[in-house]
């Protein structure tokens, strides 16, 4: 249970986080601030916020500036939650840019007030603009009565807020693979590979690159409600690659309190690499490489129209740069830190391999690249097949 703090406003203290995070109990605390506040103004005293032990007006500019945005992020929130609405950080970041400066303040601000406050983010009615997208057998029931069938969109659907889903309904499917790319995302979408494939229905998830918390918190209810179901996960042969299947595997820094998904990694490993008899590990030459292939190699993705066998992708195995080695290294010690149980520490084991094994190779390759051949669905029916195992 989070420790409780007091939110302090000149010589009163207010019993501040570690309560139960409802809307009634929220919207108490920030209006018991704004009370200590008022206050403290009619004293005539300093006012405080035990949040980094912040002052106003404060010993200088900058701290009063940083009191000035925690105290506007306070109101936001506490309006957005006597009125049930949701604001993003980005419309709080474009409402007051002369205040803010960037959006990295606004997403930093929201995520530690909502840990002072032993909150998650989301009990703000504070979210960030959602990226990731689901496709396949499942239908996502919403408290407002509504429902997003996620069979129906070519293209995905936009992962809803976790705390606005009352149910997801995903009794028929029998995998779930979270896809790093959204061009191979996509792809497969196109093709209903979550409805055709030999391993049966299925659901497509991609959070585009890095995980997003939307993204990582509706896995966790779609595994919580299908605890049997597995999530496999497939990322690029490279560095954050690996970062990436990390992040979904052990969770997110910006999360409340320690949660994990029981992930299953199919590729891309080193046997995949070293299995390959067209293996290349050298650069694309600069002359080669056009301005489509620039864009399709960037992890955003490539234009709708692509798909993953497309002859215009750039050669998706090269040589690792300085800056990925060292990706390799910081990788590596990041998962050294993971608490580990007799169940994950196999896995651990596994992620230490394959970067030290990618390492020793000194290549790298994209999800693409298994699709040399023209078949990236055969494989993964294969593997996804192998990580059922017999009925």
């Amino acid at each position: 249970m989070p420790q409780r703090r007091a939110v302090v406003a000149g010589s009163r203290t207010f019993p501040g986080a570690g309560l139960a995070p409802n809307p009634g109990s929220l919207i108490a605390q920030i209006e018991g601030i704004f009370e200590s506040i008022v206050e403290s103004i009619i004293r005539k005293e300093e006012l405080t916020i035990n949040f980094e032990r912040l002052c106003f007006p404060g010993r200088s500019q900058k701290e009063a500036t940083k009191f000035t945005r925690v105290l506007l992020i306070l109101q936001l929130s506490h309006d957005a939650l006597v009125s049930n609405e949701i604001l993003t950080k980005r419309h709080i970041f474009y409402q007051n840019q002369e205040l803010f400066g960037t959006q990295a303040r606004v997403d930093e601000l929201v995520d530690c007030l909502a840990l002072t406050l032993g909150v998650g983010r989301e009990d703000l009615n504070i979210v960030a603009t959602s990226k990731g997208l689901v496709a396949g057998q499942a239908t996502v029931h919403l408290k407002d009565g509504t429902s997003i069938d996620a069979s129906y969109n070519r293209i995905g659907s936009s992962i809803p807020l976790s705390t606005t889903i009352a149910s997801v309904n995903t009794s028929n499917i029998k995998w779930i693979l979270v896809i790093e790319k959204d061009a191979v995302f996509r792809s497969l979408v196109s093709t209903e590979f979550w409805r055709t494939s030999a391993a049966g229905l299925g659901l497509l998830v991609t959070g585009k690159g890095y995980p997003d918390l939307l993204t990582w918190s509706f896995l966790h209810i779609v595994q919580r409600n299908n605890p049997n179901v597995p999530i496999l996960v497939l990322v690029d042969y490279d560095p954050d690659g690996v970062n990436i299947l990390r992040c979904y595997r052990w969770g997110l820094s910006r999360l409340p309190s320690p949660k994990y998904l029981k992930a299953h990694w199919i590729g891309i490993k080193a046997r995949h690499v070293l299995e390959s008899r067209n293996l290349q590990p050298v650069q694309s030459a600069p002359e080669r490489i056009t301005h489509q292939e620039q864009a399709y190699s960037s992890r955003g993705g490539d234009s709708a129209g692509d798909s993953i066998s497309s002859i215009s992708c750039r050669e998706p195995s090269a040589q690792l740069s300085v800056r990925d080695r060292q990706l390799v290294r910081g990788t590596l010690r990041r998962i050294q830190a993971i608490i580990t149980t007799d169940e994950s520490s196999q896995e651990v084991a596994e992620m230490r391999y394959e970067l030290q094994k990618m390492l020793m190779l000194g290549v790298k390759a994209e999800i693409q690249w298994l699709d040399d051949g023209g078949n990236l669905t055969g494989w993964l029916e294969q593997e996804i097949i192998l990580c059922l195992g017999p009925e």
